[in-house]
């Protein structure tokens, strides 16, 4: 069935990791005119696995008009935060920077 594989690439693959409770949320920033194809193609791809495996933890997604470096922050519990440049990284790379920061 068709529902069967979508669940199951949302529940297998790179981003389909619990992270750590500390982790408050995410923000991922992409310019709609800049070329990020490796931060578009983590928002496709990893970032769904990320929110399925953590559906309580709140995934923003910017997109404005102007150009901007893509970026990706997050948001720990103790109010700090931290941001990784993800302009010229491959999805693959971005989500593995994510996951050793905020994995337990």
């Amino acid at each position: 069935m068709k529902i069967d594989r979508i669940l199951a690439r949302l529940e297998t693959g790179l981003g389909a990791t619990q992270l750590s409770p500390n982790v408050q949320s995410l923000t991922l920033t992409l310019s709609q005119r800049t070329r990020a194809s490796g931060a578009r193609h983590f928002w496709r791809e990893h970032l769904r696995r990320l929110q399925y495996a953590n559906p309580n933890l709140p995934i923003v997604v910017n997109y404005p008009r102007e150009p901007c470096m893509p970026k990706l922050e997050i948001k720990f519990a103790n109010a700090a935060t931290d941001s990784l440049s993800v302009a010229g990284l491959p999805s693959d790379e971005i989500c593995r920077r994510l996951l050793e920061k905020t994995t337990s």
